[in-house]
């Protein structure tokens, strides 16, 4: 068992989604960063699909009752067990009675926490992800003083990435594709040149529906009289105040504002993980280079191996540090929550 201490902003189990639902008005949902969730299972030897816990924001903390391997994937950094900084994107085996405790984190905001051998939770309409709109997946929402049960506790994973996924491909840049509309292509290149020449600022009202970015220029007058359109994962929509909607995993199944673009799929977990307030700045992508794109991403990903490892604690003149030595003698060092990589020559 775990016994939940801190929720963090928003803590929900999720999967890769929901799928085949819109008829009845339900997204698919599932997780915001679909590489980190991914790795999560990976380090924890789990099915890909396994049911783990998405935490937006820092502050989340558990205590566990019994013997298992867990992960922490997501941004760059560190998260806590007791007193030791583990580099995240790591497994690690856990004692009963241990506390893990994920910190705040300026490289990004989501993280994934896996368990081996899974969590015992339901399915709700064949997933089992939160789905924040609705009430028929509040069970799925991870709060303080939830008791959560496992399903086959493993204690055999201790393993680490043997490169960083994330800051290659995840958050290497603010700059995201765009796909735009035929009608926006066709009908109104110069809205094209001021939507990239503008940078967007991501406003504290984002959430797993969408993102409201923030923009000096008023665009909404420069595209009127036209209709809307279907939407989906990555929909980027003109609302009548100008300022552009992205939609994620858990917004409406119909239509509503004017639709620009789509962010291609490999491109959302990079916008999920942009903190509030931080600038990004749009540009086009065809169909066909998005496509091309989507493979070498999807080859890299596919090309990650993991490491077995042993972890060292050490304490010098008051500062904790923890070290990770994998099977090749790279090194992972820890302190302050700084990360430091250092690889044998």
């Amino acid at each position: 068992m775990i016994k939940i201490i801190n929720s963090a902003t928003l803590s929900s189990f999720q999967d890769l989604g929901r799928f085949g639902k819109k008829s009845i008005g339900v997204s698919q949902s599932g997780c915001l960063d679909k590489f980190s969730f991914l790795i999560s299972n990976f380090l924890c030897g789990n099915k890909k699909n396994e049911g783990a816990i998405e935490i937006v924001g820092g502050g989340f903390s558990c205590e566990f009752k019994e013997d298992v391997s867990v992960a922490v994937s997501g941004p760059t950094g560190v998260f806590m067990i007791n007193n030791n900084q583990i580099s995240i994107n790591s497994s690690i085996r856990i004692k009963k009675n241990d506390t893990l405790y994920i910190p705040e984190n300026k490289h990004g905001n989501i993280f994934y926490f896996s368990i081996s051998g899974g969590f015992n939770v339901g399915n709700i309409m064949n997933s089992v992800s939160f789905h924040q709109p609705s009430n028929i997946t509040n069970d799925l929402r991870v709060k303080i003083g939830d008791i959560l049960h496992m399903k086959k506790p493993n204690s055999n994973f201790q393993k680490l990435l043997n490169f960083s996924f994330f800051d290659k491909y995840i958050k290497s840049t603010n700059i995201i594709s765009i796909i735009y509309d035929e009608i926006i292509l066709n009908k109104f290149p110069d809205f094209i040149n001021i939507l990239e020449s503008n940078q967007y600022i991501i406003s504290a009202e984002a959430s797993r529906q969408g993102i409201r970015l923030k923009g000096n220029d008023n665009l909404s007058h420069k595209l009127k009289n036209e209709i809307s359109s279907g939407v989906s994962l990555g929909t980027v929509q003109l609302p009548p105040n100008g300022q552009p909607i992205i939609l994620l995993n858990d917004s409406q199944t119909t239509g509503g504002y004017l639709k620009l673009g789509s962010i291609p799929n490999f491109e959302i977990p990079k916008l999920s993980q942009t903190n509030i307030n931080s600038k990004i700045r749009f540009k086009g992508i065809s169909l066909s280079d998005s496509n091309n794109l989507r493979k070498k991403i999807d080859s890299k990903f596919n090309s990650i191996k993991l490491e077995d490892y042993f972890l060292y604690n050490h304490r010098i003149k008051n500062n904790h540090i923890s070290v990770q030595i994998s099977e090749n003698d790279s090194i992972i060092s820890i302190a302050n929550e700084q990360l430091i990589n250092v690889l044998k020559e």
